[in-house]
């Protein structure tokens, strides 16, 4: 198999969506991400991925996501240490940038490591026409028209409510609802918004999916963001600690005060922080990428990914499960 040229990053792009009649128009509003005094943290992330070859003759392809700027963090001196040549690409559907290799019947290994400074952020980004368009459409794992818009339709909020009132509405619905928990052999993890409608517990997948999908029945456009948690705030610069798995949240999008952000699935887990958590995010985080139904490019013979955070594989034209994979976070 022929090896892939190196291509420079590429501007961070949304997949296009048709803009449809009646959409609420934009407004220009502040970011207090970026105020003086949000809280802020900086460390380095190291993402290391690796697939053995069990044949010669293994066409063997591996994607993995990478970070980008945003509002809310910075992102520098990103390396990139891999076994083989790779391409950077933006994503084809979906909201940041994958990094992509190929080989014939050799091992895979790849790190990928960067600085971040992370804000404390209440949201509050102004959002384009096509961003709001996107927001208001179903995905694979988030239908409209299902149980859970029925679900939305019955949720109580008062005559003549704002955006922002039927968000908190949703929220506290959502909270109520669901339960944080990862049964063993469970379904949960794979935010399919009808499955936690009727199961009621779940992970962060499944608590935002289905939060997704009330929103949207309400035409409040709504958006997935997947990243990891970062802990050891607090500890000395040069500290270290192993990253356990993904984190994601969800926005939700009012006409004055811009993409606010949710954070359900934590507000479950830490009840003391349930009023914070509905339209504010710690700096605690990371984010990678945004969206659903992702397209990596070049494009994988299982077509698009449901969710894109861990790295994602395919041996001979078949998904793969054998990838290692760690994530460490050093305190800077």
């Amino acid at each position: 198999m022929k090896k892939p040229s190196y291509l420079p990053a590429l501007t961070v792009a949304l997949g296009l969506v048709a803009a449809c009649s009646g959409t609420p128009s934009t407004t220009a509003t502040t970011n207090v991400a970026i105020e003086a005094d949000s809280a802020q943290r900086s460390f380095r992330f190291d993402y290391h991925a690796e697939l053995a070859a069990e044949s010669p003759d293994d066409e063997m392809r591996m994607w993995l996501p990478l970070p980008s700027n945003s509002a809310d963090q910075e992102i520098g001196e990103l390396k990139v240490d891999a076994s083989h040549e790779y391409q950077i690409n933006a994503l084809t559907s979906g909201v940041g940038r994958s990094l992509y290799i190929e080989t014939l019947g050799e091992d895979i290994s790849v790190t990928v490591s960067f600085d971040v400074t992370r804000r404390a952020t209440a949201g509050g980004n102004a959002a384009t026409a096509t961003e709001i368009a996107a927001g208001l459409q179903g995905s694979s794992m988030v239908p409209l028209g299902g149980k859970v818009s029925t679900m939305s339709a019955s949720v109580k909020v008062s005559k003549n409510a704002g955006t922002m009132s039927v968000a908190r509405s949703l929220y506290d619905h959502t909270l109520e609802r669901m339960n944080y928990d990862k049964p063993v052999n469970g379904s949960w993890g794979r935010g399919d918004s009808e499955w936690a409608c009727d199961s009621r517990h779940g992970n962060c997948t499944d608590f935002h999916s289905y939060f997704m999908g009330l929103a949207r029945t309400r035409e409040i456009p709504a958006r997935f963001v997947m990243g990891f948690p970062i802990n050891g705030a607090g500890e000395a610069a040069g500290t270290t600690g192993n990253i356990g798995g993904y984190h994601c949240w969800a926005y939700f999008y009012d006409q004055e005060e811009g993409w606010r952000p949710v954070d359900i699935s934590e507000a479950d887990k830490h009840p003391d922080k349930s009023e914070f958590f509905f339209g504010n995010l710690d700096e605690n985080r990371l984010e990678m990428i945004g969206g659903r139904d992702i397209m990596v490019s070049p494009e994988p013979v299982a077509g698009s990914l449901n969710l894109f955070i861990y790295p994602y594989a395919e041996v001979n034209g078949f998904s793969t499960s054998k990838v290692a994979k760690k994530f460490t976070r050093t305190n800077l």
